[in-house]
């Protein structure tokens, strides 16, 4: 594999353990880890995929970094009767609040989450569950609330802010967001756009320039080639349906690949072949 460039082939790994143990234990929550950043970084990242029974909890709440959730299957919760449903994408900007996440349907899920605009970065699953455990030994986590006792008296938190100044000294900052409330896009409502390239089409599906994001959608006909330009942006590829090869190898449906800033690679589709790429620039 080229330098730069990383693939995975979701629908084949193993679940592993819930990464948001801190909100409580639900059964049927499991997690697979695709790719990682740098911890301590501003832009540090996390994907994963996510399955979500519809039994899951977590109360109204907000986080000082970003993220996206690309629903596969199923209806993920957001808001009293607000949903992601299958095939949406939905966009959580730093700070906005968002919740209960209550209900929905059982769900495949996958989730992007990246250190905001404000540079406060992202804590990884490691260390949040170090912290967690850690927490655990002075008090209960329960429905994304952790408890404790501080002189004499019963105190609650949020449990992820718990998490966060456990980790990093100090409660997380809030900047005041640049959305209200997250964003849910439906790309199937958007047209396809023909490209200056043969067979392929494209189409732009969201574009956040606060934080340098966009998300667009991308299909190749079977035989199609498209060489991918460098961009100043790490870029992630999410295979939604078909079969290519990136840079010789293989991609079918539920593969990711992540491209670091810079990297070139050519696409090319051996059957139609549908992906979202998101594009995110440095921070900094």
């Amino acid at each position: 594999m080229p330098d730069g460039i990383d693939i995975v082939h979701c629908a084949e790994m193993p679940w592993g353990e819930s990464l948001v143990a801190q909100r409580g234990a639900t059964e049927g929550m499991a997690h697979k880890r695709l790719f990682e950043g740098e911890e301590d970084s501003p832009d540090n990242y996390m994907l994963v995929m996510s399955r979500e029974p519809k039994s899951y909890f977590s109360p109204r709440h907000r986080h000082p970094w970003d993220q996206i959730r690309l629903c596969i299957e199923g209806k993920i919760p957001i808001a009293k009767g607000l949903y992601i449903e299958g095939g949406e994408i939905g966009y959580f900007p730093e700070a906005a609040p968002y919740g209960p996440q209550e209900g929905g349907e059982d769900r495949i899920v996958l989730l992007l989450q990246f250190g905001g605009a404000s540079a406060q970065g992202f804590i990884g699953p490691d260390r949040l569950n170090e912290a967690r455990r850690a927490l655990a030994e002075k008090g209960t986590f329960e429905r994304g609330v952790y408890s404790s006792r501080a002189n004499g008296k019963r105190v609650n938190r949020d449990a992820y802010e718990a998490i966060w100044e456990h980790v990093r000294g100090a409660p997380p900052a809030y900047v005041e967001p640049a959305y209200k409330t997250p964003i849910v896009m439906r790309p199937e409502a958007m047209r396809w756009q023909p490209t200056e390239n043969e067979g392929v089409e494209r189409k732009e599906i969201g574009v956040f320039p606060h934080r340098g994001l966009t998300i667009t959608g991308v299909r190749l006909a079977g035989g199609a080639e498209l060489e991918l330009k460098p961009l100043p942006a790490l870029r992630f590829l999410l295979v939604v349906g078909g079969r290519g090869e990136l840079a010789g190898k293989e991609l079918r449906k539920l593969s990711a690949a992540r491209l670091l800033q810079g990297t070139t690679g050519r696409l090319s589709a051996v059957e139609q072949v549908d992906l979202v790429e998101l594009a995110l620039a440095p921070t900094t």
